[in-house]
C-alpha cells in the first residue's frame, strides 16, 4: 500500500512518508474563485462517495470532523508510542443526511492510543481507539 492515505480510508498507509516536509509533491483538492471544489488527480473519487471501514476485534476506525476552512488540510496520526509511524489524511467535504460535513477518516487503527498532530512538532490530542467500532472526535479550535 502507499504510504499516504487521502481516501477512501479504506485503503489504509503504512508507514511515515520519507519525503514529508512542508511541501511534498502529490495534487491535493483545490478550489477555484468560484468556490467550486476539484478533485486532486492523486485520488479523483475522494470525498465523493459513501466511506467504507473495515473493522474487527482489535481493529478501529477514527472520524475526525473539522470546519470547512481545514478542506484540503493533512491531518498526522501516529501510535501513541511510535510518534515516527505517521500517516496522514485529507480533510474533505462529505455529503450525509443531514448536510455536508467536512472530516478526515482514518481507517484500519490497531485499537489503542494514537496521536493527532497540529503539525510536525506539534502533538494535538490523545484518542483511544476501540477495536470494532468508529470513534468520532472534534477538531478543537
Amino acid at each position: 500500500m502507499a504510504d499516504h492515505v487521502h481516501a477512501p480510508p479504506e485503503e489504509p498507509g503504512a508507514g511515515r512518508d520519507p519525503h514529508r516536509g512542508p511541501h511534498h509533491a502529490h495534487p491535493h483538492h483545490t478550489r477555484e474563485s468560484g468556490g467550486a471544489l476539484h478533485v486532486s488527480a492523486h485520488n479523483p473519487g475522494a470525498g465523493q462517495g459513501p466511506v467504507v471501514l473495515d473493522l474487527g476485534d482489535d481493529v478501529g476506525a477514527l472520524v475526525l470532523h473539522t470546519t470547512e476552512d481545514m478542506v484540503g488540510r493533512e491531518i498526522d496520526i501516529s501510535p501513541a508510542t511510535d510518534p515516527s509511524a505517521r500517516r496522514h489524511v485529507e480533510v474533505l467535504p462529505r455529503r450525509t443526511a443531514s448536510g455536508v460535513r467536512y472530516s478526515a477518516v482514518y481507517g484500519s487503527l490497531k485499537e489503542g492510543p494514537w496521536t493527532l498532530w497540529r503539525d510536525a512538532a506539534t502533538p494535538l490530542l490523545q484518542v483511544q481507539v476501540a477495536g470494532g467500532h468508529v470513534t468520532e472526535i472534534h477538531w478543537p479550535h
